[in-house]
Formats: C-alpha cells, structure tokens, sequence
C-alpha cells in the first residue's frame, strides 16, 4: 500500500476543512502520546475526530522520555499495584504487535553491601512483577550471582556486589510511536494539525462545543466545532482547562528528568544497568542501539516549556555512572546530546512527598462544561488511557447529541502492518541499497515496510549516510512529504532525530540538509536560511549543556 502525502500543504488544507465542515464528534487537544492514543481510539470506534498541537507532534514529553516501554518494576515499592499490573499488561501487548517497534531488552537489577534495596527485596519484587504480569514468558527473570553480573557488564564495579536479577523490559523511539499512532488514526479515518493552538474555547450554554484555534504557520484563526472535546496538553494541560473554567487550574506538579546521550561502546553491557545515584535515586544506563542512554533526575520543576539541562544535572549524572562503573572514566567529551522532559505528575501527596513517589497513575477530570482532561499517565500505558479517555467523554455526553460509536479496536488492532521479520529485511535493504546494518536496521525500526519504498524511491546519492550517524540522506525527503513537517526543527527533532542521537546533532551537515528539505518543499531562499538558523538556536538551548544564565531565566515558564 503506498504511503499517502502528508506536507505542510495537506496540513494547511484539512485545517481550513476542518473548519468549513460539520462538527466533529471528538476535538483533542494536544499531540503527544495520550493526545496520539485518543484520537486513534476513536477513529477505532468509527468517531469523526480531529487533533491539533500547538507545536509539534511529540515534542514535548513525548520526545523525551526515557524511551522504555516497562511494567513499573519500581512503582511496586510505591505500593502503586494497579499500575504495574496495566503497564505489564500494555507493554507486552506493544511489543507483541510491534516487533520492530518496540524491542525488548534486558534488564539488570544489581545488589550491592549498602545500597537501598538488599536482595531479598528485589527477588521479592521480582516474584510479584512476574505476578502482575501472570507469569507470561515475558515476566521471567533469573538471579545473577557475581560471576553472572561480570557477563553481563564487564565493566560495572564488582566491590560489595551481593546479587541481582535480570528481567526484559521493552525500548521504543517515543516520537516515532507518536508518530505512528497518529498515522494510524489518519488511517482510520481522522486527521490532525501540528502548529496549532486553542486559544478560545466555544462553548454552547454551558455545553462546550469547540475551540478558536491559531495556525501558528499562516497567523490565521479558525473555529472548530465538535460535540466532545478532549485535553490531553501535557504539561500545558492547566493552561487550556483554564480557558474553560476561566482561571487557572492547578492539577499538575510538573517534574524534570535530564538525560544524557552517551557515545556508544564507552560502557560494556549487555543491556540496561539500574544504578544510583549519591543520594540514592534509582538511575539507569541503557545501550541505545550504537549509543548510550543516561538518565534519570526528577525533581519537581517550574521549567514547563523549555526545561534546561544544567551542568550541575550532567555531573550528577556521570558520577554515579563513573561511581557504578568505575574503570570507564565517563564525562562531557563522551556527551553526544543532552536533553530534559517534564513529567505531568498529578498533584498528589504532601508538598515533601518526592516526585519518584508520586503516582504514575493517571487522573481524569471533567468540568461542567463536558471538557474532559487528562492528567499524568506513562508512555506504555498510552493505548488503555487513550481508551478510558473516549469512553469517559461519550459518557459525559448528553444523550440526544452522543454520537454512534463502535467498540473500542486499539487492543488488537497494530499502529502498522509489522508481520515480517525485521533482521531479514534490514539484511536485505543492506544488500540491495549498500547499506551498513546500523542504518538498515535504523530504517526498519523507524519505517517498517516503507523503509523498502522510501529507498525505491530516492536516487541512489540519496543512500549514502549523513555524515557520520545512523540516517540516511534519502529520509529527509520522505519526511517531508509523507510526515506532516512543518519546518526543519520538527524534522530534524521528531522525525529524523539528529537533534539527539547524531555527531554534531546535524550541525555539519545542516546547510545541505536545510537545501534538501527547501527542494522538497518548496521553501525560498530567505526561508530556508531562517530554518536552518532556528534549528541552530533549538540545538544550543535544548540538546546541549546551558548556561547558568539560561538555567536560571527558565525558572518559572509555564504552560498556564
């Protein structure tokens, strides 16, 4: 089946369509994940749905996580049992439909004389998760005596060592699962707008009944109309209910997490390593496909719209990964980006109550007006809270305008079609194309089959890689037609991610990457040059260690 175009042209049109034509049955209101989930949960039920997103798709949250796909193994200490036990379960379903989206991975929980959690407590844990999980094939895990932790990481530390316990988990790209998501909806009937923002919110009596929305590209306003509306802005998620309610909500208390991508190979494992850091926080190290992931802070923060990574964060960081693998010497030449999210945390416990403890839960809220919100969630439970979400709004809505809708498909029903194996077509594309595995591998993970017709159909200079990463130069203009890229930054952050996982983050490359998209899309030359410039500034203030200036002026932005 061929790709359908999705430009900046389509997206301008079904913008103004969407506001010449009959109401929708369901408005959501923001693009990540839980946004994502809503709106192909309801085009699954046969709903006439709409999303839009006042920047990009994934660009906030959704882009930077930790890009796990877990069950929560850590929550269990929390008491959060129901969290665990839905995570499991999704996680599993992800990666049974999935396969080469979402991978499974190793997990090692090592024990150390001193640490926070002894043994006990840990295969303890192990024994309930599998539980959660109803013993499935993927909740089995096994102990690691010392010479067993050795295999796994030749490098982690080996003094105290007392023992641990390996399990998988899952790791998905999270912009691309948002990405997908979308397209799935699309496909199914609804569409979508990134650079769109509510500013207005209709309403009819006291019933809502739509949204005044600015086309952030153009400048023009538009109105919306629809019977059900859905708030799934993040951490803006009390700015937009505000405009409903008339003053500002404040369900939220907002968490940062900072992490590292590290050069590949500067740390021998096997899989993902549970570390700690000097004040005893649970962090991990996870292998990236050729680089490293080291992540997590999470400290409640006032920083909603464009959190920083400062160098304090970063040295917390590498010195309780120099302090669990101590032979490596890890510190910022091995950086090759840095990158923080905010967690919508709902505003729960006491005001000492640490962010790691808060529930991970999510929180739905409907106001008079029928406006539905919702607040915290997880990555991997985004398809069951998407379902929820559509069922809460058709609940809420009066009986003589609810629309027919079907049952909910999202349980059984793939984002793509993945029913092939993976290693074999990379394999292939590598021989046909003069592909090296990393980036045939790279294309299947991120495209699946199209990964065949995107090279089909690009010029053979097209194949070669861009500089020295892992993506090839022939995705730039797929992207651009067929991935709703408005400008470089949502193509170079959420599409073709150089912005985290490339030398230089695209830098040297950027005045041929900036002229390949213009082709593409039709871009003149002061426009081009104004791209590339402001994905210059978005390199230096979101992917790389900030000033203290900067850290200290982002205090206190807010989404509301």
């Amino acid at each position: 089946m061929t790709t359908p175009l999705w430009d900046e042209a389509t997206r301008t049109r079904s913008l103004a369509e969407a506001a010449a034509g009959e109401p929708f049955d369901l408005l959501v209101i923001g693009g990540g994940i839980t946004g994502a989930a809503v709106l192909r949960d309801a085009a699954s039920r046969g709903l006439r749905s709409f999303l839009v997103e006042r920047n990009d798709f994934a660009s906030g949250t959704s882009s930077r996580s930790s890009k796990m796909i877990h069950g929560g193994l850590r929550y269990l200490g929390e008491g959060q049992l129901r969290v665990t036990a839905e995570a499991c379960r999704e996680r599993d379903r992800l990666a049974d439909l999935h396969p080469n989206l979402v991978e499974r991975t190793p997990f090692f929980f090592p024990c150390f004389e001193g640490g926070k959690v002894p043994p006990w407590q840990i295969h303890a844990a192990m024994w309930i998760y599998a539980a959660m999980a109803r013993f499935r094939r993927s909740a089995r895990f096994r102990r690691v005596d010392a010479a067993g932790a050795k295999a796994f990481s030749a490098d982690l530390r080996r003094d105290g060592y007392r023992s641990g316990a390996v399990y998988h988990d899952g790791q998905t790209d999270d912009a691309r699962l948002v990405l997908e998501t979308i397209r799935s909806a699309r496909a199914l009937g609804a569409e979508a707008t990134n650079h769109t923002e509510v500013v207005a919110l209709l309403h009819e009596g006291e019933r809502i009944a739509g949204a005044r929305v600015l086309d952030r590209r153009s400048g023009a306003e538009f109105e919306i109309r629809a019977r059900g509306m859905v708030n799934a802005a993040g951490p803006g998620l009390s700015r937009v209910r505000g405009l409903d309610l008339g003053e500002a909500a404040d369900e939220l208390r907002p968490a940062k997490g900072v992490h590292l991508v590290l050069r590949g190979g500067r740390v021998r494992t096997k899989g993902t390593v549970a570390i700690e850091g000097a004040d005893r926080r649970k962090l991990f190290l996870a292998p990236w496909h050729d680089l490293l992931l080291l992540g997590t802070t999470d400290d409640f923060t006032d920083e909603v719209d464009e959190p920083v990574v400062t160098i304090e964060e970063v040295h917390y960081l590498l010195d309780a990964a120099n302090a669990a693998f101590p032979g490596v010497g890890l510190n910022t030449n091995d950086i090759v980006s840095v990158y923080a999210g905010v967690r919508p945390l709902v505003a729960s416990g006491g005001a000492k109550t640490p962010p790691s403890s808060v529930s991970r839960e999510h929180q739905i809220y409907e106001d008079a007006s029928g406006l539905v919100s919702a607040a915290g969630g997880k990555l991997t439970t985004h398809r069951a809270m998407g379902e929820s979400l559509v069922d809460r709004v058709l609940r809420g809505m009066p009986a003589g305008c609810r629309p027919t809708a079907g049952p909910s498909r999202t349980r059984t029903l793939p984002l793509r079609d993945d029913t092939f194996d993976g290693a074999a077509l990379a394999t292939s594309l590598g021989e046909r194309f003069g592909l090296e595995p990393l980036r045939s591998a790279h294309l299947v993970r991120q495209y699946g089959r199209d990964a065949e017709t995107l090279l089909a159909e690009s010029p053979e200079e097209q194949h070669r890689a861009i500089g020295a990463s892992r993506f090839t130069w022939a995705e730039i203009p797929w992207c651009m037609r067929r991935e709703c890229c408005a400008t470089l930054c949502d193509l170079l952050e959420h599409r073709v991610r150089m912005a985290y996982f490339a030398p230089g983050q695209g830098l040297p490359e950027l005045g041929e990457i900036a002229q390949l998209a213009a082709t593409t899309a039709g871009w003149d030359e002061a426009r081009t040059h104004a791209e590339a410039d402001a994905y210059r500034e978005t390199v230096r203030r979101r992917y790389q260690i900030s000033s203290a200036r900067e850290a200290s002026g982002s205090q206190g932005t807010s989404a509301a």
